[in-house]
């Protein structure tokens, strides 16, 4: 295990955005180093926005993809989905589920005059040390990016390079579960075009983003466990009648959640991509923790995804 953590110390050098033997497009860079924190604020009770000044590290990150965080006092970094980017900023929604995110959330906080201490860095502003951005995102998977993503190079965020998709066919359906909206509200931002967003919580008091997404557009439909808000169960038993020939699909969530998806992808002969969340200790593909069945082959979730294709995911 510490090898793992070694290692993904050391693999940080530019990587030139390239196509690997599976015709894969790589990603184009990733860096480990220290950061500024802008602010860490806690956004509904027990969940945080983490926004972090990255400067020109921003323009290499794509939907779907993620950033090890290095957390003081705990021994590996968690894997944590880029929420947001803006110009020079990544930002990341997270909840406190153990004692590694509750240290990340006491970090950059002000209490009264009092900074709190931990990652503590120049000029009095905490930092926070980071492996990223890593793996494939949705547009780093096979004939994806220039099919749906409003930016086919992330390189500026500028509206001048940015050529929207001549595809007027394409009506995207996002599939959300729980803390899973933090990476599609990402992809939300950079599609071509607006869609439906089937978002899936316990309770009312765990939805996320819902203005953000209205702000862009989107049709929102929401389902509780408990019923307090929404449809009452699961996103999954409301998602078929929101689906219909020729939608492009792409989910995020927990396991369960997935399973479902994909089998009513298939029954209703619907393309597209999920996002698989999975436990990992390097997030570059030395400790071979985080392997998925992919199209009858043990494929690395960090590595060769987190983003698959629906036609391909073994769950």
């Amino acid at each position: 295990m510490f090898l793992c953590y070694y290692f993904s110390s050391l693999f940080y050098p530019v990587l030139l955005e390239r196509k690997d033997r599976d015709g894969y497009m790589c990603t184009s860079k990733r860096f480990d180093k220290s950061y500024k924190i802008i602010s860490n604020k806690e956004i509904c009770a027990g969940y945080f926005e983490l926004k972090i000044k990255v400067d020109a590290v921003s323009r290499y990150c794509y939907p779907g993809q993620f950033f090890m965080i290095d957390i003081p006092e705990v021994f590996l970094r968690r894997p944590i989905s880029i929420h947001c980017i803006g110009k020079g900023t990544v930002s990341f929604l997270y909840s406190v589920v153990g004692r590694g995110t509750k240290i990340l959330s006491e970090m950059g906080r002000s209490s009264g005059s009092v900074i709190s201490r931990r990652g503590e860095g120049k000029d009095g502003c905490d930092e926070i040390k980071m492996l990223g951005p890593l793996g494939r995102g949705y547009g780093l998977t096979s004939n994806a990016s220039s099919k749906f993503l409003s930016c086919v190079s992330f390189d500026s965020y500028e509206k001048k390079s940015c050529p929207k998709s001549r595809d007027i066919s394409f009506n995207p359906v996002i599939v959300a579960g729980g803390t899973g909206i933090a990476s599609v509200h990402f992809l939300a931002t950079k599609l071509s075009r607006k869609g439906i967003l089937c978002y899936g919580v316990h309770s009312k008091k765990d939805l996320l983003c819902l203005d953000k997404f209205k702000k862009m557009g989107w049709e929102i439909v929401i389902s509780t466990e408990d019923g307090s808000k929404g449809y009452r169960g699961y996103i999954t038993d409301v998602l078929s009648e929101n689906l219909k020939a020729g939608d492009t699909l792409f989910a995020c969530g927990p396991i369960p959640m997935l399973k479902k998806v994909l089998r009513i992808a298939r029954e209703k002969n619907i393309k597209g991509f999920v996002c698989l969340e999975e436990k990992m200790a390097c997030g570059i593909g030395n400790c071979q923790g985080c392997a998925v069945k992919i199209n009858g082959e043990n494929k690395l979730t960090c590595k060769d995804g987190p983003v698959f294709e629906i036609k391909d995911v073994e769950l």
